[in-house]
């Protein structure tokens, strides 16, 4: 339903227009209207809702668990994605139903801006700034090893041809080029991703392993990220006695037929 027309009140010049439009269409300040299953299609601020209206935030924070909308007004300190009274493109509507002016649309929603930040160039990685620095160092020493080796023949007491001079010089500049640098490297990070494997994580680019290893402490959000979003069985309590309750955490040693166990 991502590209579904929804209900739109448009002003302009004192006059109310309702309509039909796609989100493409739609201009801030038009006034729009949302049902259950209705993909958000601009940033939103809800003016009116239903009691329990929810929105699912997956695409946009990660989050696995509907969170509750209503139209009453935030902190001013808030982060815009705890406002409870804002809605987002690309979220899905999951209960209730909303009336909502938008406010953001196109590249100016959050979700544009995460998608332009995407898109933008990648900040170079701890190894290529090290490389890149040893690259250039490597780049002077062999142009002035180039040049002195071109002045010691030219000052030789013993006469040389020209193309003896050069081809001297030039072999004294590449000789200090170190080839075997990129087939050294490459070697080194397969062989660190390859030991990453052997612990479960998958590399995309290489790259990433070196950055990895600088890492001293990872900061990241629990709920719904790092784990399936479902609730397991920790523990149990059941009735051993009319007047005693027994907690178990080993379900292997409870018996489903057991009389004395709750159903």
């Amino acid at each position: 339903q991502a590209s579904a027309p929804v209900p739109t009140i448009r002003r302009s010049k004192n006059e109310r227009r309702e309509l039909m439009l796609d989100a493409e269409d739609l201009l801030p300040g038009d006034i729009i209207t949302l049902k259950a299953g209705d993909r958000v299609p601009a940033d939103i601020r809800i003016l009116w809702c239903t009691d329990g209206m929810e929105v699912d935030n997956a695409a946009l924070t990660g989050e696995s668990i509907p969170e509750p909308r209503d139209p009453a007004t935030c902190e001013e300190k808030s982060p815009p994605t705890h406002a409870r009274n804002l809605a987002f493109y690309g979220t899905t509507v999951v209960k209730g139903n909303a009336t909502a002016l938008v406010f953001f649309i196109g590249d100016k929603t959050f979700l544009g801006k995460i998608a332009a930040s995407i898109k933008s160039a990648r900040s170079k990685s701890t190894l290529e700034i090290q490389i890149e620095h040893f690259v250039h160092l490597i780049a002077v020493v062999a142009v002035v090893v180039g040049l002195a080796s071109l002045i010691a023949n030219l000052l030789d007491p013993t006469p040389h041809p020209i193309g003896y001079i050069i081809a001297n010089a030039a072999g004294a500049l590449f000789a200090q080029v170190p080839e075997g640098l990129i087939p050294t490297v490459t070697i080194s990070l397969m062989i660190a991703s390859q030991k990453m494997s052997a612990r479960n994580v998958l590399v995309r680019k290489l790259d990433a392993v070196e950055t990895l290893g600088c890492v001293s402490v990872v900061c990241s959000d629990k709920t719904g990220t790092l784990t399936r979003g479902d609730m397991n069985l920790r523990d149990m309590v059941h009735f051993s006695s009319t007047t005693a309750m027994e907690a178990v955490t080993d379900f292997s040693k409870t018996d489903p037929a057991d009389k004395d166990t709750l159903p």
